[in-house]
């Protein structure tokens, strides 16, 4: 039991530092689509179509650091409270 216990914590860690690592690449593609004004596109039939995309990409920025925070929060908890052997076994 005590050996499923640790190899499920290693896979918990690895997923929560991956998870960490591709909130941080997003992270870097908001604030990249943050200095944008305008993005245009054109319709086959030549109309020109234009939005902005500053509206959208707050509400990514606001979802992509609540995700670091608990992401972040979570793993150190896990990893300061390590549970023992003892606190596994049962009584």
């Amino acid at each position: 039991m005590y050996r499923f216990v640790m190899i499920e914590k290693e896979i918990i860690y690895f997923f929560s530092v991956f998870l960490i690592l591709f909130n941080l690449v997003s992270l870097y593609f908001i604030v990249d689509l943050l200095s944008y004004d305008e993005i245009m596109g054109y319709f086959p039939n030549g109309k020109i179509k234009s939005d902005s995309p500053r509206n959208l990409a707050f509400i990514l920025l606001v979802g992509c650091t609540s995700n670091l925070l608990f992401i972040s929060v979570s793993l150190m908890v896990s990893i300061f409270f390590k549970p023992t052997r003892e606190d596994l076994e049962p009584k």
